[in-house]
């Protein structure tokens, strides 16, 4: 008796170009998709997790940069308006 296993196929916002495509548009967002994705051996989706990490909190922290300097310089304008 030969029992064939049938695999369901995989649905397609797990393959690699769809998950991708997640990261870039979801960030850190898309990460429970990198790791319910079959597609994706471990060690990648350790890297890619711990990439996704790194850029989000340098954005963040670029973004907080950006508010200060805006901040400071709106005081500047200010400060010549008077």
């Amino acid at each position: 008796m030969s029992e064939e296993k049938k695999e369901k196929p995989m649905k397609w916002y797990y393959k690699p170009v769809w998950v991708i495509i997640a990261i870039l548009a979801l960030g850190p967002l898309a990460l429970p998709i990198v790791w319910l994705s079959p597609a994706l051996k471990k060690w990648l989706k350790i890297v890619l997790t711990v990439a996704i990490i790194i850029v989000t909190i340098w954005l963040a922290r670029a973004t907080v940069d950006i508010y200060h300097s805006i901040l400071k310089q709106m005081t500047e304008i200010e400060g010549i308006m008077r």
